[in-house]
């Protein structure tokens, strides 16, 4: 029987994975493979930041992770931090691609879920306030 998400408590935060993948490779690590900065593309600017999960210093196939944020972040917990979201996300998606920790749970972590509920939540808010269809509908496209 599979478990329906109802949102960031049934995630893994990073932080718990990355004590499973401490201690399953307590010589691995996580290190930075690239950072760089988008201009508008989508409209917006963007961090990329790209990590990768050794499981041993000689590891020649570690878990490479991906993550992306938008700057200036839209939300409370991403504004103002978003290379730290970014590289919580990308090292938490490394240690899934090393297949070092558990993904039962999503491979999504806790934090990625809460940033992007939390995004919604914002909109659903602005929509609320909205006067016009317009306004609404202005509302609805940038979500």
């Amino acid at each position: 029987m599979s478990k329906e998400y109802k949102g960031p408590l049934d995630y893994i935060d990073v932080a718990t994975r990355i004590v499973e993948f401490r201690t399953t490779y307590p010589n691995g690590s996580l290190v930075q493979q690239n950072l760089e900065f988008l201009r508008d593309f989508a409209g917006k600017d963007w961090v990329v930041y790209t990590a990768a999960a050794y499981r041993t210093p000689d590891d020649t196939q570690p878990g490479i992770g991906t993550a992306w944020e938008p700057v200036p972040g839209p939300t409370r917990f991403t504004k103002d931090s978003e290379v730290q979201n970014a590289e919580t996300a990308a090292w938490g998606r490394a240690m899934v691609a090393a297949l070092a920790v558990d993904t039962k749970q999503g491979v999504a972590s806790a934090e990625e879920v809460r940033n992007r509920t939390t995004e919604a939540r914002d909109f659903a808010g602005e929509a609320a306030k909205a006067k016009t269809k317009d306004e609404l509908r202005e509302i609805y496209n940038q979500a």
